[in-house]
């Protein structure tokens, strides 16, 4: 037996989703940060990946002025900070000075990764697409940190952090 959903309710069927901190240069060349989930690999070559914004977003204004981002990836110890910076406007609170994160320079991006992550993908941007209430962001990959000891070919004896909806959160363990 199936029942029916309304269609917008799709996004919650394809959760949980990797959670990921934004961040982007601000307009006074601060930095802001923001949780995001909708977050994806697009192609391998060249190097892109995708991020759902809302236009409304600050980060939105930041990214599309500045033209350059990082994704980060969370383990299960950065819970906390996401929440905060999912529900928390860069435009009245700097997040970053509030939370007091330490930021991790890259070399070939100008936007920093925050400290703790366990993967820093810094990104320029290359396309950005309508997506309904969404911008789809697609970020042409430029540099990788990820930290020692979790990643080889792919995760190992690593949490990842999962969105699950409304302030759910779980982690998968990778052996």
């Amino acid at each position: 037996m199936y029942k029916q959903l309304a269609p917008e309710r799709a996004c919650y069927l394809l959760m949980p989703a990797p959670t990921t901190l934004v961040v982007t240069k601000r307009p006074d060349g601060k930095f802001n940060v923001m949780t995001a989930s909708w977050v994806m690999p697009l192609s391998r070559n060249p190097p892109l990946i995708a991020v759902a914004i809302a236009p409304r977003r600050y980060t939105y204004e930041c990214l599309t002025k500045h033209g350059e981002f990082t994704v980060c990836v969370l383990g299960p110890d950065m819970k906390d900070v996401a929440m905060y910076c999912g529900t928390v406007s860069g435009r009245q609170v700097d997040k970053i000075e509030k939370l007091n994160l330490k930021l991790i320079n890259l070399s070939k991006v100008t936007v920093p990764g925050i400290e703790g992550s366990l993967a820093i993908i810094g990104c320029k941007l290359w396309k950005d697409y309508d997506g309904g209430d969404h911008r789809i962001i697609v970020g042409e990959v430029q540099e990788i940190l990820v930290k020692e000891n979790c990643f080889a070919d792919t995760w190992k004896n690593v949490e990842l952090l999962y969105y699950y909806g409304g302030e759910k959160f779980i982690t998968i363990r990778i052996p």
